[in-house]
């Protein structure tokens, strides 16, 4: 989703078609009555914000504005780590340098932990197709030495 497309999902979800046309006059009002409009326009929001929310309306569909893991699979190991990504992408430009520089090591952390994730899979996966190994070795793959296994795991895409 693009930036500006996060803007319209929450004005389609929390503003009327009403609130709209008065944002659309703006440019065409003049004089003293200008001042006041946009005020006038963010309090009608703020009311109908306020309306649905005592109502208990929350948006719906797939366009809506969730939380970070909302609506995702607990088990999703994915779900937080996409999300994030997400949120950097659609927050970073308004970051100042140094809590784009601590989002920048989140997400670099997040991406190392995922890849030693994946190694340890692949580990258990070249263990299991050996298990003829010695159980006690240093690297339980038998013969293999490190170098070897490292090897197999670039082949394999790793």
């Amino acid at each position: 989703m693009d930036d500006n497309d996060y803007v319209l999902a929450f004005d389609h979800f929390y503003t009327t078609n009403h609130i709209q046309i008065l944002k659309s006059l703006i440019p065409f009002i003049e004089g003293e009555q200008s001042g006041m409009l946009p005020v006038i326009i963010k309090y009608m929001e703020l009311q109908y914000t306020l309306s649905l929310i005592k109502k208990g309306s929350k948006p719906t569909g797939e366009a809506g504005i969730y939380a970070c893991s909302k609506g995702q699979g607990e088990k999703d190991e994915k779900g937080l780590e996409n999300n994030i990504e997400q949120i950097y992408n659609a927050v970073h430009r308004y970051l100042a340098p140094n809590e784009e520089k601590e989002f920048s090591q989140l997400l670099s952390a997040m991406r190392t932990m995922k890849n030693m994730r994946e190694m340890q899979q692949m580990l258990e996966m070249l263990q299991s197709l050996n298990p003829d190994s010695d159980a006690n070795a240093t690297n339980g793959f038998g013969n293999l030495d490190i170098n070897e296994i490292m090897q197999m795991f670039n082949q394999n895409g790793g």
